[in-house]
């Protein structure tokens, strides 16, 4: 009997390690991606900041905004990789209600129209 309470209370120490030591990886993997998140955030405005100026190249060119992004490419951008967005995805130029347009990012979670989209005006 005493054995086997022996046994049982080693297993509980063993799991408890592991379960504490798992939380902490898990701890330090989800710092890692919210700082390589920032650092790709930072990145992302330097990017929209050229798409913008493209935008605003191809307005004074045409006298509208461009129907899609890929109008810009290869005239005001060298490649289209500059239409996508640090996560990999690409960029959208949306209108609001007041004929405002804006540069649109997905963001982190790579879904539009979720709390963390990046939009940039132009």
């Amino acid at each position: 009997m005493r054995f086997g309470l022996l046994i049982l209370l080693i297993a509980l120490i063993v799991v408890l390690i592991l379960y504490t030591g798992k939380g902490r990886e898990a701890d330090s993997v989800s710092r890692s991606v919210t700082a390589l998140d920032r650092a790709k955030s930072a990145t992302l405005e330097i990017d929209m900041n050229t798409v913008a100026s493209a935008v605003s190249a191809y307005w004074n060119d045409h006298n509208e905004y461009p129907e899609n992004l890929d109008l810009l490419v290869p005239q005001y951008l060298s490649s289209a990789t500059s239409l996508l967005d640090s996560w990999g995805n690409p960029l959208r130029m949306e209108e609001d209600d007041q004929q405002n347009f804006f540069l649109v990012s997905a963001g982190p979670d790579r879904i539009f129209a979720t709390g963390d989209d990046r939009k940039r005006r132009l």
